[in-house]
């Protein structure tokens, strides 16, 4: 499927998108385009996508756990690794724009890592390497349907769709063609678990950042109530002084107290510190 990005009816929320490449979806690119040649040069596919790629049965029984990681690496011919870097950069760039490059990264790589482990779970026994930035890619996808929901794509360069609506389309193809037996050569698993993580790793975000806002704001508010209730000692403390020392003045020091001196001297010491009086 072809998208022809477009922000039309959406500039008033959103700036409009950049062509330039922030250097999380550079380095992406740029590592992906280099293990593809190397793979290619090196003639040795077989070897690559059994080490590399992940392979379910390999992971469980000879533990190759950092299969999980590397298939998104791995693309199967110039085409499928074409179309995942599109993506990648056509959606990536605004969202690590808004997010930065680190968030972006450890959001890619969760949905990637998550659809990898989804996939070897749900094909223990498989020995077909499973290859592709695909799981990450829908998990973007998905990212970017909550971010820009309203935005629009443009199917085959002619259909206008808001991307809410193709993120939903994409999710409802993965869901079903997943639950079918044929064998299609592509993991509908995988790019389903993709947008799965992505919406609980986006649901999560939401609710810690409100977590994260309403103790702020109790903290706000209690600091405020401690400096009202300091603020309101503080102006008993300084009319219980100026009344001592009208006391003083008038009758002199003989005629304190042995409390007034206590307090004279601890409200000294509290409302001056280590500073002598001027």
């Amino acid at each position: 499927m072809r998208y022809q990005y477009s922000s039309r009816g959406f500039s008033n929320q959103f700036s409009r998108p950049s062509l330039s490449i922030p250097p999380g979806v550079k380095l992406l690119l740029i590592l992906n385009a280099a293990v593809f040649i190397l793979v290619e040069l090196s003639g040795q596919r077989g070897f690559f996508f059994h080490t590399f790629g992940l392979v379910p049965k390999l992971i469980w029984g000879e533990m190759k756990a950092w299969q999980l990681l590397t298939y998104l690496f791995i693309h199967g011919n110039f085409f499928h690794l074409f179309f995942n870097m599109f993506v990648l950069w056509m959606f990536g760039k605004d969202l690590e724009a808004q997010w930065g490059k680190n968030e972006f990264l450890f959001y890619y790589f969760t949905c990637g890592l998550g659809s990898g482990l989804f996939t070897a779970l749900f094909s223990l026994k498989s020995i077909i390497p499973v290859v592709g930035a695909s799981g990450a890619i829908y998990g973007l996808l998905l990212a970017y349907g909550f971010t820009y929901p309203n935005r629009l794509v443009y199917l085959y360069g002619l259909f206008p769709l808001k991307v809410k609506y193709m993120v939903i389309g994409l999710g409802v193809i993965a869901f079903f063609a997943s639950m079918s037996a044929g064998s299609s050569g592509v993991s509908h698993i995988t790019h389903l678990s993709g947008m799965i993580i992505g919406f609980v790793v986006m649901y999560y975000n939401f609710n810690w950042k409100g977590i994260k806002h309403w103790y702020f704001q109790k903290r706000l508010q209690n600091l405020k109530k401690k400096q009202k209730s300091k603020d309101k000692e503080e102006i008993a403390m300084k009319k219980r002084v100026d009344q001592i020392l009208d006391k003083l003045n008038d009758s002199g020091w003989e005629s304190l107290t042995e409390q007034e001196e206590q307090f004279l001297t601890k409200a000294s010491k509290k409302i001056f510190g280590d500073r002598p009086p001027n």
